[in-house]
């Protein structure tokens, strides 16, 4: 399964390849490595660093290009 979370400019993308494993997408550089971005996971906040986040407009062709194979 593959999820996208976003919240304004800022997106992170989950690749779940079984119910105990969760990869993330390595971050484009549009947030610092060491600042934090919230973005809504379910009905909670999550919190992570700029090493895993994507401007939102990336990640939405990401997640495209990659249901498009």
């Amino acid at each position: 399964m593959l999820t996208l979370a976003f919240r304004d400019d800022h997106a992170v993308v989950h690749l779940m390849s079984d119910s105990e494993q969760i990869s993330l997408l390595v971050g484009d550089d549009t947030v610092l490595s060491g600042a934090e971005v919230e973005v809504p996971i379910m009905d909670d906040l999550g919190m992570f660093t700029g090493d895993f986040v994507l401007d939102v407009d990336r990640a939405w062709g990401l997640v495209h290009d990659f249901i498009q194979t």
